[in-house]
């Protein structure tokens, strides 16, 4: 058996990089709905903020289905394509929301790899005089 610590898990680049593709074209479409508008104000970006919080929820609804039904992710993805066609800031929020999600799970990843956790000691021996108190 080898002393040495086992390696750090690799992060897995191609699903982060297809949900940050995913992540960038929602918001590239809600910032296309806005550029056709005419106008982009305080109230859009408040709305923006405020629509990350549905995204969310968006977000955190579609992994569940995902997870336990997969055939069904085409309702929520369909919801969402007509939802970021008719409001602009959930197109943001919604593209900010996978953003953050994939650079949360790549800083964890890299903070994991810079502090890794002590290895697990076996619990020392108990004496007997240990025992009998």
């Amino acid at each position: 058996m080898s002393a040495d610590p086992a390696p750090a898990p690799k992060t897995e680049w191609v699903p982060q990089a297809l949900l940050l593709a995913v992540g960038a074209a929602f918001f590239l479409f809600g910032a296309r709905g806005f550029y056709l508008r005419g106008q982009f104000g305080w109230s859009d970006a408040v709305a923006c903020a405020l629509g990350l919080i549905p995204a969310g929820l968006f977000l955190l609804l579609s992994s569940y289905v995902f997870q336990h039904a997969k055939l069904v992710i085409v309702l929520p993805a369909l919801f969402a394509v007509v939802t970021v066609r008719a409001y602009p800031a959930f197109g943001v929020a919604l593209g900010l929301a996978l953003a953050g999600i994939v650079g949360s799970a790549l800083w964890n990843d890299r903070q994991d790899r810079r502090n890794p956790p002590p290895p697990i000691s076996p619990d020392p021996p108990v004496s007997s005089s240990e025992e009998q108190s």
